[in-house]
């Protein structure tokens, strides 16, 4: 690769690069890139043989950055995210809606029927046959890190500390409870007998993440006995049977409705946890990102 210039096929490498990064490997990549193994593979080869270096590891050990991989990996970011947005301005100058709009969206929303993000996907499309919509799903903390560095521009999430210069405006409620399985000694006990004393000792599995804005370990005297990053995670440590744990109630429903979880005490242990739409405003809005943005706001009225 010439210090003096990149070429578009630079630049379509690199694009690839990032995506595989992103994904977490090149299988993961495969369906985002619909492009196969061995091509993605090829597409790597070729773009380390014009930078002059290996970029990452992809061996049986799994997928992984070299410390100038990495570099290239935040540098290829800025330049590409450069790219887009003169894309999309000269778009704007033609007063089109064009480009690519990033949305990070925790895990498991949709079984919240109060989330519109379905409705919006539909409704922004429609309006604007240049847009394109990429939905990133990961944990609140991913999705937060990911909207601060400008790799979403528009992000559905729960409620975060203040982060200088995002925006968080209140879509809806998550409502949580605490749940357990079917094969768990609580199941089967009356209300009466499911004390706040005999909760506390329970083993429980607690969310990978910090929650400063909600209380969801604050009820146990002993850490916790699992540990997961994403709902999914949850739900199996819980349906084990060998800890108690909060779940959004409309994710925990499809459970609790075949008796294999069981609510606990919603009286004393509920607790909803604001859904907010961000953005960061220090950052250059395309009007591609504010289509997006303003159709989704205007589907959740407050």
């Amino acid at each position: 690769m010439s210090n003096a210039s990149i070429a578009d096929v630079d630049i379509k490498l690199l694009r690839v690069f990032c995506t595989i990064v992103e994904c977490g490997g090149f299988a993961l990549a495969q369906a985002e890139l619909n492009l196969s193994r061995s091509t993605i593979s090829t597409h790597m080869s070729n773009l380390e043989t014009r930078l002059g270096f290996s970029l990452c590891s992809r061996g049986r050990a799994g997928f992984a950055l070299t410390a100038r991989g990495a570099a290239v990996y935040e540098s290829s970011r800025a330049m590409l995210s450069s790219i887009d947005v003169f894309h999309d301005q000269i778009g704007q100058l033609k007063e089109r809606i064009v480009g690519e709009v990033a949305i990070g969206v925790i895990d498991n929303l949709i079984t919240n029927t109060d989330c519109r993000l379905r409705d919006a996907v539909r409704i922004a499309l429609a309006s604007a046959k240049d847009l394109r919509i990429v939905l990133r799903i990961g944990s609140p903390d991913q999705i937060e890190e990911q909207l601060v560095r400008g790799h979403v521009q528009v992000a559905i999430s729960a409620e975060f500390q203040p982060r200088k210069g995002v925006s968080q405006v209140p879509l809806f409620v998550e409502k949580q409870r605490l749940v357990c399985g079917r094969s768990h000694p609580l199941f089967e006990l009356i209300e009466e007998e499911l004390t706040p004393e005999l909760i506390a000792e329970q083993s429980s599995v607690r969310r990978g993440y910090l929650s400063p804005l909600t209380p969801y370990s604050a009820f146990f005297h002993r850490p916790a006995l699992a540990v997961s990053h994403q709902m999914e995670g949850l739900a199996h440590f819980i349906l084990s049977g060998n800890c108690v744990g909060f779940l959004p109630e409309t994710y925990a429903n499809y459970w609790v409705e075949r008796k294999e979880m069981r609510v606990i005490r919603p009286d004393l242990f509920g607790f909803d946890v604001p859904i907010c739409l961000s953005r960061h405003e220090g950052l250059q809005q395309t009007l591609a990102a504010a289509h997006v943005y303003d159709t989704l706001r205007n589907l959740h009225p407050s």
